[in-house]
């Protein structure tokens, strides 16, 4: 984009910039990007306390906003849809990082507590919690694996599964809700009490 036509991008609104987006204009999207790039950068690493990660939420953020350019009329302004998008890209970061550490915690003490001979295979014990997780979440009724998928390996929040899937987020809220509790129930049902510790390290923060 030359400077001529940044500057005249530049004078446009959000809300211009976005009807233009919506078009598939890749001008409008870059003017997007150079406007909010920076200042989503320090709002991520205020909340990371990580320059690496917080450029890595930026990045998201913004293939998200191109990959949903169709659907970017969500009633408010974009300035506060964007920084909601960070936000929660940011706090999936953090739960992520923080489920990672209490595991490696409960191993490190399961293992300062044994000796030698009789301390946990740990990685045999991860993999089969895996394995289990996994048969859980293919148990689920189809449409419910298919919200609770969207929602923790993309990252999508309730509002933007609703629209996704032509549901109320209140729908949306209900399924989450039901998987979460019909997977517990599953593990209670079928894990020992070692994997069952894992689920609760991993789940319950």
């Amino acid at each position: 984009m030359d400077m001529e036509e940044h500057q005249k991008l530049n004078r446009l609104s959000d809300e211009d910039l976005l009807a233009q987006l919506e078009k598939d204009s890749s001008e409008a999207f870059e003017e997007l990007y150079i406007r909010y790039k920076e200042k989503l950068r320090s709002f991520c690493v205020f909340l990371l306390k990580s320059e690496t990660v917080a450029q890595d939420i930026v990045q998201e953020v913004f293939i998200k906003i191109w990959l949903n350019r169709k659907q970017l009329n969500t009633g408010q302004s974009f300035s506060y849809y964007i920084y909601t998008l960070a936000r929660n890209q940011s706090f999936n970061e953090l739960r992520s990082a923080k489920r990672k550490e209490l595991m490696e915690n409960m191993l490190l003490c399961q293992q300062t507590e044994m000796d030698e001979t009789s301390a946990p295979d740990t990685k045999m014990i991860f993999d089969e919690y895996q394995k289990m997780l996994e048969k859980a979440i293919a148990s689920l009724p189809e449409q419910k694996r298919k919200i609770y998928q969207l929602s923790r390996d993309e990252g999508l929040s309730h509002k933007e599964i609703a629209t996704k899937m032509g549901l109320s987020p209140h729908t949306v809220q209900s399924h989450i809700s039901d998987s979460l509790r019909f997977i517990k129930a599953y593990f209670v049902q079928n894990a020992d009490v070692e994997l069952y510790v894992v689920f609760i390290v991993l789940w319950m923060n």
